[in-house]
């Protein structure tokens, strides 16, 4: 038995899903919210907040066609690649051996942040210890963002030598 959960329109807008081209509803990740919102923006510096956003969304991408997660992303639209034969086990294997790599080139003080954002599809949120509309808590939560953008800057440079090379 399948059941059909229908919200109106308001509904759906305020729990963050917007009208794609396709006419369907779709739910905003986190990292479009931030890009959004100008999270993703660096002063002085030489990526944009929309080269960030594709790098989180290619490393998305990457986590999810490697079938880590074998639930489809409801974030991403991904194509479906056969999951048998030698045809999906190589296309599988291509995205884990890459997405292994762009881990590797973020260091460990960043990578938790990126996870959480881009794969995991959650907010950031500050110390549990602090209140949450506390100072501490806000420049917490801000100290991650700008983390989870020099995160992004080194995955953006991964993707990029990928690129270059491949051409």
């Amino acid at each position: 038995m399948k059941i059909k959960y229908v919200i109106n329109k308001a509904e759906a807008k305020r729990k963050g899903y917007e009208k794609h081209s396709s006419g369907t509803y779709l739910k905003k990740s986190v990292l479009d919210k931030y890009y959004e919102c100008g999270y993703l923006d660096l002063p002085n510096s030489k990526h944009s907040a929309e080269e960030r956003k594709n790098a989180g969304e290619k490393l998305a991408h990457d986590y999810f066609l490697a079938h880590y997660n074998n639930v489809k992303s409801p974030i991403l639209h991904v194509h479906i690649i056969p999951t048998t034969g030698s045809a999906g086990q190589d296309a599988a294997l291509f995205y884990q051996e890459r997405y292994l790599k762009a881990v590797q080139c973020i260091p460990h003080e960043f990578w938790p942040y990126v996870r959480q954002v881009c794969v995991e599809d959650k907010e950031l949120t500050g110390e549990q210890s602090f209140p949450k509309q506390s100072l501490k808590n806000k420049n917490s939560v801000y100290y991650q963002k700008m983390l989870l953008n020099l995160g992004l800057d080194r995955l953006l440079e991964f993707y990029a030598k990928k690129i270059k090379k491949s051409s």
